[in-house]
């Protein structure tokens, strides 16, 4: 591991830590896990990150564990969005969901809870509230922070946990008064996801081109490594904290399988569909507002990040990767008549008038 930047709290990078004792265990797949009496998922109302909450706590019902899901947002303008049109499924299972502002103590249940997890904010104004009711009471808080507030190093393309944080970043906030407070938290790092009851679009910006053969536009050079990572994996990754003393006080990359390059996962998608991709690549500096406009799903450079601690720490492995999944996601994207669709390409042509 890279040695620890200035600037940000200072997450250990040791791996190991104390084990769990005299906590009741019970077998789930190929590990043990610590029964929490309760846990509270504070969730998003949108973003990106909203279907972790959802897989975060399918997973835990499978060890046994009681949940509470607060949901940022008015339920009427919600939940028939994915992924909160899910919850009836998880509801009838014995999940207690609310609706509310969890910047609002008031709105805040009351517990007592053994776990927190916080998906939901990006500052401190939004996640202090939360930490300020629930400290001193849990066993565990965990926030969602975001990879997107590491500082890119001029060596490593690859983003590993003790890496420098940007002081700016709101997440990062968090994460210092998460310190400050002495909470036991553990924090987890996210960059894109896939899979099912995903809202945000990042696979099927590229399949809505290849399947009306449309050229292909990316940043150059085009060969950049990106982490997508299915959403399953990751709500099993958050699930083997409870209990697990040696998560406190450590952050995780919230990843899954291997980074992948743009280009590779054009040549993937076009591969399923028995396409011949056309590749068109534009300076992403020259022609910035262009790549907003076009909705370009990535960043313009590297941006990955890696699992290993994770697989040390919480005996993580992933399920999924890219490539043994395009089929899948092809095919959901078919059934959903996502082909038929008309779209709007004339941002792209716009672009590529200009190359």
């Amino acid at each position: 591991m890279q040695a620890m930047q200035s600037c940000s709290v200072k997450p250990s990078n040791v791996f190991g830590g104390a084990r769990c004792q005299n906590m009741p265990r019970r077998c789930i797949g190929n590990r043990l896990m610590v029964r929490a009496e309760k846990v509270l998922i504070i969730n998003t109302k949108g973003g990106g990150h909203a279907p972790l909450g959802l897989h975060l706590a399918k997973t835990l019902l499978k060890g046994g564990h009681s949940i509470t899901i607060l949901n940022d947002g008015d339920k009427e303008k919600t939940v028939k969005k994915v992924p909160f049109s899910e919850y009836a499924s998880i509801e009838g299972e014995g999940v207690n969901i609310q609706w509310g502002d969890p910047t609002d103590a008031g709105a805040l249940p009351d517990g007592p809870f053994d776990v927190v997890y916080d998906n939901n904010g990006k500052s401190l104004d939004v996640c202090q509230p939360a930490i300020d009711k629930y400290k001193g009471q849990v066993q565990h808080y965990v926030y969602v922070s975001s990879a997107g507030a590491y500082v890119p190093g001029p060596y490593y393309p690859e983003l590993a946990e003790g890496d420098e944080r940007k002081a700016s970043a709101g997440h990062v906030e968090v994460e210092n008064y998460l310190e400050e407070q002495d909470v036991p938290y553990t924090v987890f790092q996210p960059q894109y996801l896939y899979g099912d009851y995903c809202a945000k679009d990042c696979e099927q910006w590229f399949i809505d081109r290849i399947v009306r053969d449309r050229p292909v536009l990316l940043p150059s050079p085009g060969d950049q490594l990106v982490n997508i990572s299915h959403v399953a994996d990751l709500g099993d990754m958050l699930s083997r904290v409870p209990g697990n003393e040696a998560a406190k006080k450590q952050h995780f990359n919230l990843v899954s399988g291997r980074a992948i390059s743009h280009s590779g996962l054009v040549e993937a998608i076009a591969k399923q569909l028995g396409k011949t991709p056309e590749i068109k690549l534009f300076d992403p500096k020259k022609h910035a507002s262009n790549m907003k406009a076009i909705g370009y799903p990535f960043r313009p450079g590297h941006f990955y990040a890696v699992a290993d601690k994770a697989r040390a720490l919480l005996q993580w492995q992933p399920s999924h990767d890219f490539l043994g999944d395009v089929e899948e996601q092809v095919r959901v994207y078919k059934e959903q008549g996502r082909d038929q669709k008309d779209i709007d390409f004339s941002a792209d042509d716009e672009l590529l008038a200009s190359l």
